[in-house]
């Protein structure tokens, strides 16, 4: 993914997120919300991947040694669901940051 994506993914999680009201009932639920919002954003921007796209398989799941998934194999809602995991994995990873781990998580090289 270039330079020009990840600043255009940047900006329209921002966008995005910016419409989102702060001050929530539920906080859980906004947390969720958000989260659904950042696998639609990926989906769409991302795209599938297919072969031809090698390291990349599902929606930009860039293989990691020993990982035996096939992109003419896994199915759409696999794909969700790895997709799932990964991004977990990532706000994990940038929890320090707060609330900005999520747009952290979103555009990051994934490698």
């Amino acid at each position: 993914m270039g330079i020009r994506a990840k600043l255009f993914a940047a900006f329209f999680a921002i966008v995005c997120f910016g419409s989102i009201p702060l001050w929530a009932e539920n906080p859980v639920k906004e947390k969720q919300d958000r989260f659904s919002l950042a696998v639609e954003c990926i989906k769409r921007f991302e795209g599938w991947h297919s072969s031809r796209h090698y390291p990349y398989v599902g929606w930009g799941h860039c293989l990691q040694p020993g990982e035996k998934y096939s992109a003419h194999t896994m199915t759409r809602q696999q794909a969700d669901e790895l997709l799932r995991k990964d991004l977990r994995k990532f706000c994990a990873m940038f929890r320090q940051f707060g609330k900005d781990s999520l747009l952290l998580s979103e555009i990051s090289d994934k490698r």
